[in-house]
């Protein structure tokens, strides 16, 4: 078990944190541990945010579903109860190379630009209602075993839907943004009706190949 380093720097903004990852990067591939190390272990937050952006950015990493959608998943639980940040061995010795690093931060950045217009403390109720942070933990950990299914084509957006609403729930617990965490819960549902709707097509179309080979 290993432990992640407490938050420190709260102000400095995502998209600037992602630009000093590629500096101090220096062309060589990171471990998550060391990506963790050089944003400052800036907390589960920014963990999350950052194992989701290989889900969203036009890079593909070789078997990272399952365990990072999994490791989000347990980031999720450990953000609803309240828990140090945490990952698994195995997670933090995951090698990234230079090249996917460098495509994840500027997509990471892009994304974060845009968003950061709109983003302010609102909605207040939403975080101090009863068992609110709870919930919006294990909605996190709901959206990261989403991420860890490895759906195939002809099926898009698997990944892109529940990226966005972890994300959405991480940036508003950040900046207390109640709005991002109600489009976070909107993106959620939307991925669970999505995958329901998956495996209905699923189940009809093993029942069609079961019916053609045996009648």
């Amino acid at each position: 078990m290993h432990e992640v380093a407490a938050e420190t720097d709260e102000k400095e903004r995502l998209s600037d944190a992602l630009r000093r990852l590629l500096e101090v990067a220096g062309g060589r591939p990171l471990a998550v541990s060391e990506m963790i190390e050089i944003m400052h272990g800036r907390g589960l937050h920014m963990i999350v945010i950052l194992l989701c952006l290989p889900f969203l950015s036009p890079v593909t990493i070789p078997g990272i579903s399952i365990p990072f959608g999994v490791a989000i998943a347990v980031c999720g639980l450990r953000i609803a109860f309240g828990h140090k940040p945490w990952l698994p061995g195995f997670i933090l010795r995951r090698r990234v190379p230079y090249a996917a690093l460098e495509k994840m931060a500027h997509f990471g950045s892009r994304v974060y630009e845009k968003v950061e217009k709109v983003i302010r403390p609102r909605l207040d109720f939403i975080f101090d209602a009863p068992g609110m942070i709870i919930l919006i933990g294990v909605s996190i950990a709901i959206a990261g075993l989403f991420l860890s299914m490895p759906i195939p084509p002809p099926f898009i957006l698997t990944n892109t839907i529940p990226g966005f609403a972890i994300i959405f729930f991480c940036l508003g617990l950040m900046e207390r943004d109640g709005a991002l965490i109600i489009v976070g819960y909107a993106l959620t549902i939307v991925t669970a009706i999505y995958f329901g709707l998956i495996a209905f097509a699923g189940q009809a179309a093993i029942h069609e190949v079961w019916k053609l080979i045996f009648g």
